[in-house]
């Protein structure tokens, strides 16, 4: 057995206890991929060298409370990452957030090396993100308000703008999380309006409070939700593009849903699992449709004509063309 491999997996291993109130050997298996056994040989391991392991029966692994060691070991690869973190936290729309992870990474970077501290600054030169965001959308501090209300498990009160209304509507929500989609922030909660679970964009929340009363029902985790509506609502989708001009899809391809791809000499097939809706593909797909085609499914190629006819007929209609 590799020894320097085994020190540090039970080096990870032992950071990771540290950083959640409890683990399963479960989650431990899947994260190093490994046996059960190695995993139950290694927190042993870690208790002969003194490391307090409490074992919570149906829970998981904890380390007792109070115990802590700086982590004064980073890989280059977690400072790269740490560092690229930054780069998008300072981009971040939320002054909360952003603030206050600021101040968490000012303490992890305190236990760094001097070379360490050196390469950061080196690294930081090395990638720039543009700012997409738009954060005089947002109102300050909705993330940290809407987590701390799924937290406390408090209904909270959001005024809510409609694409289609022109005044916003009031609504009591029990916040389940958010979640960052296609260039925009969201919130899954329960609707008492509705009576049923709906997303609201932030940027339409126009205000947002917290009442005092609590959740009235409750709530599955938000992956549950995401990982269900995502699989129940996606639409695979094949295309056949020529090849010469297949790189002028590319740019969006992933907000639809790209999967994978196969290339051959002339055409390159290329698949999708769209969770948008299917006429935001195919309006999208018109701007190719002279260099590609619809395989499957083939009814999306029946939406394609109704629109172009559509699209032909206003045109005529004004007499652009005869």
């Amino acid at each position: 057995m590799d020894i320097t491999k085994r020190f540090d997996r039970i080096l990870q291993l032992f950071f990771l206890l540290q950083s959640k109130s409890v683990v399963t050997a479960e989650e431990l298996q899947k994260r190093f991929e490994i046996s059960l056994r190695t995993i139950y040989r290694d927190l042993k391991a870690l208790e002969m060298a003194g490391i307090p392991i409490v074992n919570e029966p149906g829970s998981g692994y904890s380390i007792m409370e109070g115990f802590r060691l700086q982590p004064s070991r980073f890989s280059q690869e977690e400072i790269l990452s740490l560092m690229v973190a930054e780069k998008v936290m300072q981009k971040h729309e939320t002054e909360f957030v952003k603030k206050h992870f600021d101040a968490a990474l000012i303490k992890i970077k305190s236990s760094f090396q001097v070379h360490q501290k050196k390469d950061f600054l080196h690294l930081e030169d090395t990638v720039h993100l543009k700012n997409d965001f738009k954060s005089n959308d947002y109102l300050p501090n909705i993330i940290d308000v809407l987590l701390n209300s799924t937290l406390k498990k408090k209904i909270t009160r959001i005024d809510y703008l409609k694409s289609s209304d022109v005044y916003p509507v009031g609504r009591s929500v029990e916040p389940i999380g958010i979640f960052y989609e296609h260039g925009f922030w969201y919130l899954l909660a329960y609707c008492h309006l509705r009576k049923d679970y709906r997303n609201f964009r932030l940027d339409r929340i126009k205000k947002v409070s917290v009442l005092e009363e609590n959740f009235t029902i409750s709530h599955p985790p938000i992956h549950e939700f995401r990982d269900k509506g995502l699989s129940e609502n996606k639409t695979k989708i094949e295309l056949r593009v020529d090849r010469k001009y297949a790189h002028y899809l590319y740019w969006d391809r992933q907000i639809f849903g790209f999967r994978e791809e196969e290339i051959s000499d002339d055409f390159v097939l290329m698949y999708f699992d769209c969770s948008l809706s299917i006429v935001s593909f195919v309006r999208w797909f018109i701007k190719f449709v002279d260099v590609a085609e619809i395989i499957e499914p083939a009814h999306l190629n029946h939406e394609l004509v109704e629109i172009m006819e559509s699209g032909l007929k206003r045109i005529k209609n004004k007499g652009a063309i005869s």
